[in-house]
């Protein structure tokens, strides 16, 4: 029996380094060399045992954590046709049934019979080694290190947000929260023509980051009035499209004090079970179309275009680099909230 090393969480602050079976595929799977994985807040809650699941009523324990990754196909089932062995992958984290009425109208993200690598149901990056569906995997080229290639996740969650705004060369877009989706996101909106971005945060790092990565304006609210300043940038306008990236009830609060009339408002952010008073009222009599995104259904290909068009920064975010058995100290540092922070990467090989 071949084995590996990995990462398993068996309940909450319970994770091991330990040698597990290395996966065979099945006719429809691939077994990918795991290279780099990012870390996020998702995999924090899922240690911390604070996960969204678990206050759904559905545990995920034992589980190799791990869903933004980047790695190499090095065997293939025998009826893979989509990629080949030697091929650099990314792979989405919902991974459908593809036979329901969600998925054959395209809404994946919403299967009831879904699992989401390294989140629920199935185990994830953190591993030297990984199986997968290989409908759900996704080329990268060569000129891509693997480091940039594993947040291509974060990267797609941005995109199909900025997807739902519908951005127009017209809007002016303000992104609430400078975590490394609202950055990612400034760079989407970029991408997608919009003629102002301006990025919403109370860090100060995260803040000159995203200058740096495309934002035209900042607004610091550890020293600056949202409203005022929003419109002050706008000329009394105020925003036709925002991203809500913070999961901060705060923030969800205000966010339709800085919306124009007939503007469109997409969540991101996941709140961990916490209320947010909404302004309904204003909701009604500003027209305001507000939804949510799950996910990141039907953007991958176009989120990978957009890195191998150098549109899309993503090494830059990448402050902190740790060794598998390290991932503890990365969870700790995380929660210690070190400003230095914005994204790490787990090095597998």
């Amino acid at each position: 029996m071949k084995t590996m090393k990995a990462m398993q969480l068996t309940g909450a602050r319970s994770l091991r380094y330990l040698e597990v079976e290395r996966p065979t595929c099945k006719e429809n799977d691939v077994v990918v060399k795991v290279h780099c994985v990012g870390v996020c807040a998702t995999d924090l809650e899922i240690y911390q045992g604070e996960m969204i699941y678990f206050l759904n009523g559905e545990a995920c324990y034992p589980i190799i954590p791990g869903h933004e990754w980047s790695g190499e196909v090095v065997a293939i089932g025998r009826n893979v046709t989509q990629v080949k062995v030697g091929d650099r992958v990314v792979g989405e984290t919902t991974i459908s049934c593809g036979r329901c009425r969600k998925c054959l109208a395209g809404s994946y993200n919403l299967c009831p019979n879904r699992v989401e690598n390294g989140v629920l149901k199935k185990d994830g990056a953190c591993a030297e080694y990984m199986i997968y569906p290989a409908h759900a995997l996704h080329v990268f080229d060569p000129s891509i290190s693997y480091e940039q290639a594993c947040l291509l996740e974060p990267a797609a969650v941005s995109l199909r947000g900025i997807k739902r705004l519908e951005v127009t060369p017209e809007d002016s877009v303000a992104i609430i929260g400078a975590g490394p989706v609202g950055l990612l996101a400034v760079q989407a909106a970029k991408a997608y023509g919009a003629k102002k971005v301006v990025l919403i945060d109370m860090r100060e790092t995260r803040l000159r980051q995203g200058l740096e990565l495309g934002s035209d304006e900042i607004i610091d609210l550890s020293r600056e009035n949202l409203i005022e300043r929003a419109a002050a940038l706008t000329n009394g306008e105020m925003f036709t499209r925002i991203i809500e990236a913070s999961g901060s009830p705060a923030a969800i609060e205000s966010m339709t004090q800085i919306a124009a009339a007939g503007s469109r408002i997409v969540l991101l952010g996941l709140c961990g079970g916490k209320q947010a008073k909404i302004d309904l009222d204003t909701i009604v009599t500003s027209d305001l179309d507000i939804c949510g995104s799950l996910g990141s259904p039907g953007v991958w290909e176009s989120v990978v275009e957009l890195l191998e068009t150098n549109k899309l920064d993503t090494a830059s975010l990448v402050t902190h680099r740790f060794s598998l058995h390290e991932l503890e100290q990365a969870f700790s540092l995380m929660e210690r909230k070190d400003p230095s922070i914005i994204k790490i990467v787990i090095q597998i090989c």
